[in-house]
């Protein structure tokens, strides 16, 4: 999006309440890899140029490939901005951080798919004894206990 709106011209700025590739530093289990081959890995302007198109990328190597599609891209991000609220205003929008607030006419909420794991309350609690990860809790085989595993969810 924001090389986008850069070719068009338009003044913007990135709010991360984290750093740029966040999500894939911190809530992606270590040995995943992208599910398609490195020559399908494009962003507007960017493209793999590694020496194996046909592998897939593991988690540290998409994390290398968006930081530097951002370098290359000179993203305007604020990271380490946490938005707190948008309110509609007469001139366009609010946007209320945690570093100050900005005005703005547009406003794209970019928040991803899957930012929250959704924990069923159940009726009786689950014992101390049983272990429970989230999927962003969990990163690999060494933090679960000898014995069988149970994965539940889409």
């Amino acid at each position: 999006m924001s090389r986008c709106l850069s070719d068009c011209s338009i003044d913007h700025v990135v709010l991360e309440r984290n750093e740029v590739a966040n999500s894939w530093r911190t809530e992606r289990w270590d040995s995943l890899r992208l599910l398609t081959p490195n020559w399908q890995c494009r962003l507007p302007g960017y493209a793999y140029d590694g020496d194996d198109p046909d592998g897939f990328m593991t988690m540290p190597e998409v994390v290398d490939f968006i930081n530097g599609y951002a370098k290359v891209i000179a993203a305007p991000v604020e990271s380490g901005t946490t938005v707190t609220s948008v309110r509609h205003t007469d001139g366009g929008y609010l946007v209320t951080t945690d570093q100050g607030e900005w005005r703005c006419e547009t406003v794209v909420l970019a928040t991803g798919a899957f930012n929250k794991a959704r924990v069923p309350v159940f009726p009786e609690p689950v014992p101390p004894s049983v272990m429970t990860l989230t999927p962003t809790e969990y990163r690999n085989p060494e933090q679960l206990a000898q014995g069988g595993v149970m994965v539940v969810g889409a």
